[in-house]
């Protein structure tokens, strides 16, 4: 369940970010190819998702492809601030 509000609040972000449509966003879609991000945008969708879930992403966070991967690096921030 919570990884289900977590994947549709990051997709909602990547909405209003990108400019896209819900509907036309998964999470296997390339940030930079498939949803034409540029870089500022990948760091608004960055800090975005820092403020959304009140965490620290590590750097690594800046080299992702996919909202997938951002979901994988924030389950793991997430599971870590709660250790």
């Amino acid at each position: 369940m919570i990884k289900e509000i977590t994947e549709k609040k990051v997709i909602e972000i990547v909405s209003r970010i990108s400019g896209r449509k819900i509907k036309n966003i998964n999470p296997d879609n390339e940030l930079k190819t498939e949803l034409s991000l540029d870089s500022i945008q990948v760091v608004e969708l960055f800090a975005s998702l820092e403020k959304e879930f009140d965490v620290e992403f590590p750097l690594k966070m800046m080299t992702v492809k996919t909202s997938r991967e951002f979901l994988t690096i924030l389950e793991e921030t997430l599971s870590e601030s709660k250790a």
